[in-house]
């Protein structure tokens, strides 16, 4: 079983991380001087309503070491069913932020997986620009066949370039999944993030909102807006917050 924080929230059956983003580096920093494998899952608010609606959703987001809540959503649901109340939210784009900065300082090799065909290299380049001690191990584009001989030669890859930091961006379930499922056979990785679309983001093809916007906790609605598909986990997530 997963050993999780000390540090917790339980909502819903899943222990989501109650720390600020400096207690997190600390976190971060700590496993990877001590070489402690760590799976890092950064579900908002539509992805945990998933997860509480499907067993298997549910048992895969609780294969992560560190559970963090990335969302006011998942902030809002603690303050309802809870007596200790989530205090900080910990976006997922951002705790990867953080991990890029001790693996420039510190000389971790990291390696991206995701995206369409060229996003993850011009993701490498815009960061190897911002940290110039930063090591890219390597990059793939995220479509792939997760299960057959390419994923193999992906494995291979990941593994000969000693990356310690490994971010998968294919998007929930299957960045997930992708970990769960390989993780054992990738022993040289320490550190384990599933961060959505952090690389698109990072190489320039979309846009986070504002500071502002963020500031007063509507990320979430910026990002329906931008695209409006995601309206259709709104349901979704109201439930997670609301429903019992």
């Amino acid at each position: 079983m997963p050993s999780h924080a000390s540090s917790t929230v339980c909502i819903r059956g899943l222990p989501y991380l109650d720390a600020t983003k400096e207690e997190l580096a600390n976190i971060l920093q700590k496993r990877l001087e001590t070489e402690q494998r760590t799976v890092v899952f950064t579900p908002n608010a539509g992805i945990a309503g998933e997860a509480q609606h499907n067993a298997d959703l549910h048992r895969l987001l609780a294969e992560a070491d560190l559970l963090l809540p990335d969302g006011a959503g998942i902030l809002l649901a603690s303050r309802r069913l809870t007596s200790h109340r989530l205090t900080h939210r910990l976006a997922g784009i951002e705790a990867g932020e953080m991990a890029l900065s001790l693996a420039a300082a510190h000389g971790y090799p990291v390696y991206f997986l995701g995206g369409q065909p060229g996003v993850a290299e011009a993701a490498a380049k815009a960061w190897q620009q911002r940290l110039p001690t930063l090591i890219i191990a390597g990059t793939h584009h995220g479509y792939f066949d997760a299960s057959g001989p390419e994923n193999d030669r992906i494995l291979r890859d990941v593994q000969g370039s000693g990356a310690r930091v490994l971010f998968v961006c294919l998007g929930f379930p299957a960045q997930e999944m992708w970990i769960v499922q390989n993780k054992d056979r990738l022993p040289s990785v320490r550190l384990f993030m599933g961060l959505g679309g952090s690389l698109d983001v990072w190489a320039g093809r979309v846009h986070r909102a504002p500071a502002l916007v963020r500031r007063i906790h509507l990320e979430w609605l910026w990002r329906m807006l931008a695209s409006p598909r995601k309206f259709a986990r709104l349901p979704t997530m109201l439930r997670f917050v609301f429903g019992r």
